[in-house]
């Protein structure tokens, strides 16, 4: 190894880790202020649930204040729900002359009438709907037609379709939302190919609307957008004006596997045009929450706001009552629920917290991110020593292309591959680093059980270590607004999970000898090849390697963003109470694979285990420190609970690993004594 390049490089690495320490510390800073949950329920949904269960308005409403509840989404109204509540009438033109003949029709060209209340009482919808209609249908399909004593508009359209149109979200529903004290969430759906005036009278009818918190479109498409190339940037631009203008937050449902958002159409441009003043939103599918209980409802709405950076949980509701429950108190439960356990950990309830648009300080950036390179030369050197003039012609190319991609390069891909080659980097020196301090020690005798434990606390403390900074690197180049929203995100997850694997194979390989022989030359590797193809396969050895086989689907499966492979509930009920009794929850390929195998790695070399028992070890316990690292690529993830998840995860994983040990030294001595007591007997 060349002395002096490599001094060199952890130079600059420590450098580096002062720059990411500092920008890690001003992201945590962000991200502490961003600590109030928005609980939000369908308002419609809870009054009709309410009055079922035999509640008024007043007191349904209390119950949701004291479930936690602090918001209420509102929806555009349609003739069919307006009708169905009695606020107004529709009736068709040979009703209105066989039925209702006070009205006083005159005009009978059109299919439609629909029905206000009369003129001496005050009515809060006739005036917002017919606008609304115009606006949806056009002025040539509506006319007022009052007679002095009845509010009437004739309507031109075709039923059922004509009772389903999206018409508006209506001030009055509105104004009872928030004369209650809750916020409101608007959410509506676009107009079909909007104009500047379409969009102009839903903003002037939220204009109306005390307390909006947030909009939360519905349908395909966010509002504004239209599929003409030509207009579809000015009206986004529009409806991006009017929410800054009104400092309305945009809201975004997160997708059903937990990455990114449910599609709409326009929606990450609308969220460029907003500054990023966004808000991520849980929302429950209805037909999963029946399948659970609302104790499991609960966690998953609790560990989204702690793990995912949701700021807004929208609850969706039991169609059936549970446990002696109406269905009200049901549903209300789990709410409650979520509320107090948000609470216990330190979170306000009330309008959700907006992330400012924060990007980290762009020389910080450039020295982590040349820190960074330096890095990776350095574990090039673990795999390939070089000579110190190749070392500094490496590490200068790669300064380089760190600048130019931290100062220069617009978007996400040059973090995202420098990422890559911090998470694949950080856990093959951790343990490279552990190999080659344990090749040194040239152990020619066994040793005891107490020293493997000694020696392996000792050493997986120095390996955590070394890929935490790896993490702490990651953590500080990502940490900004785009990545915080997952507008960008980490890629290539199952790619860091095995590319450590396999460069922690290929260094073992080339400074242990397995079946013999070490691997230091290509020539080396072809004579390994070729033994190794000739190995004798026997019965025992293909279950072995079906078991590592399933074990290798099983690790990269569950990784990523995908469902991948299934949790069994088992696992499911362990997960609940490590996040109930730790403030983050370990991962599981760290305190119950890889760290313990840290342990039984060392065990192996001090205890002359077979040479091929202890390199599968050695991947194993590249399992842990490798997820270690990988951490921290979840930006979404506030940095904190990356970091004190990984604390746990050694703490952990040290415990299982010792007590493995312990275990292992007693079988070993019982089994020997034993033998010598036999042996005494015969």
């Amino acid at each position: 190894m060349n002395k002096r390049s490599m001094l060199a490089m952890i130079l600059a690495v420590f450098i580096g880790l002062v720059c990411a320490l500092v920008m890690c510390v001003q992201r945590n800073a962000i991200e502490d202020k961003s600590m109030t949950i928005e609980q939000a329920m369908d308002y419609d949904a809870i009054v009709v649930m309410a009055r079922n269960d035999g509640y008024d308005l007043d007191t349904a409403l209390q119950m949701c204040r004291d479930a936690g509840v602090t918001s209420f989404t509102i929806y555009d109204a349609t003739l069919n729900k307006l009708t169905q509540r009695g606020e107004l009438s529709l009736v068709t033109k040979l009703g209105a002359d066989l039925y209702y003949p006070q009205f006083g029709l005159t005009d009978k060209s059109y299919d439609y009438y629909l029905i206000g209340k009369p003129q001496s009482q005050k009515d809060l919808y006739f005036d917002e709907v017919v606008s609304d209609l115009k606006a949806r249908l056009g002025d040539d399909k509506v006319k007022i037609m009052s007679n002095g004593q009845y509010r009437m508009a004739g309507i031109k359209g075709v039923m059922p379709g004509l009772g389903d149109v999206n018409l508006g979200i209506l001030s009055a529903d509105a104004r009872t939302i928030t004369d209650h004290g809750f916020h409101v969430i608007l959410r509506p759906t676009n107009y079909s190919n909007p104009t500047k005036e379409q969009v102009a009278h839903f903003f002037d009818r939220a204009d109306k609307i005390q307390n909006v918190s947030g909009i939360m479109f519905v349908g395909k498409e966010v509002l504004g957008y239209t599929p003409v190339n030509a207009e579809r940037k000015t009206m986004l631009d529009y409806t991006a004006d009017n929410l800054n203008d009104r400092d309305i937050p945009f809201y975004m449902i997160e997708s059903v596997n937990q990455l990114q958002y449910n599609q709409q159409d326009g929606m990450y441009d609308l969220a460029g045009l907003v500054h990023y003043r966004t808000a991520r939103v849980y929302a429950m599918a209805k037909e999963e929450l029946e399948k659970i209980t609302p104790e499991e409802a609960a966690m998953r709405y609790y560990i989204s706001d702690l793990e995912r950076n949701a700021r807004v949980n929208l609850y969706p509701l039991y169609k059936k009552p549970l446990h002696g429950m109406n269905l009200t108190q049901t549903n209300l439960s789990y709410v409650k629920m979520v509320s107090q356990k948000l609470t216990d950990r330190g979170y306000t309830l009330g309008k959700a917290s907006i992330m400012p648009p924060y990007y980290p300080n762009r020389l910080l950036l450039a020295i982590t991110a040349a820190a960074a390179a330096c890095g990776f030369v350095f574990v090039l050197n673990l795999l390939i020593p070089l000579s110190d003039r190749k070392n500094y012609i490496l590490m200068a190319i790669g300064i380089v292309c760190a600048v130019i991609g931290a100062v220069v390069a617009k978007g996400a891909l040059f973090l995202q591959v420098w990422a890559i080659g911090g998470a694949t980097a950080a856990p093959t020196a951790a343990i490279l680093l552990a190999l080659d301090h344990w090749k040194k020690k040239k152990i020619t005798r066994k040793l005891g059980y107490g020293r493997v434990v000694r020696d392996g606390t000792i050493g997986l403390f120095f390996a955590v270590a070394v890929a935490m900074i790896g993490g702490l690197y990651i953590a500080a180049m990502l940490g900004n607004i785009r990545f915080f929203m997952e507008f960008d995100f980490y890629r290539g997850v199952k790619l860091t999970f095995v590319l450590p694997l396999l460069l922690v194979a290929i260094g073992y390989l080339r400074r242990f000898p397995l079946m013999g022989q070490t691997i230091a030359s290509p020539e080396d590797l072809k004579v390994f090849v070729k033994d190794f193809l000739n190995i004798p396969i026997k019965m025992g050895t293909i279950l072995i390697l079906a078991v590592l086989a399933l074990a290798g689907v099983i690790f990269v499966g569950r990784s990523g963003h995908t469902a991948g492979v299934p949790v069994p509930g088992v696992e499911v009920a362990m997960r609940r109470f490590l996040e109930n009794v730790l403030y983050a929850r370990p991962r599981e390929k760290e305190f119950l694979i890889g760290h313990p195998a840290f342990y039984l790695m060392v065990a192996a070399l001090y205890r002359k285990w077979p040479q091929l028992l202890h390199f599968f070890l050695v991947i194993a316990a590249a399992i842990g420190v490798g997820s270690m690292v990988e951490t921290f690529a979840h930006i979404r993830t506030p940095f904190l609970m990356s970091f004190i998840r990984g604390i746990n995860g050694w703490v952990t994983g040290m415990v299982v690993g010792i007590g493995l040990i312990i275990a292992i030294a007693i079988v070993s001595y019982v089994t020997t004594w034993l033998g010598k007591q036999v042996a005494h007997r015969d």
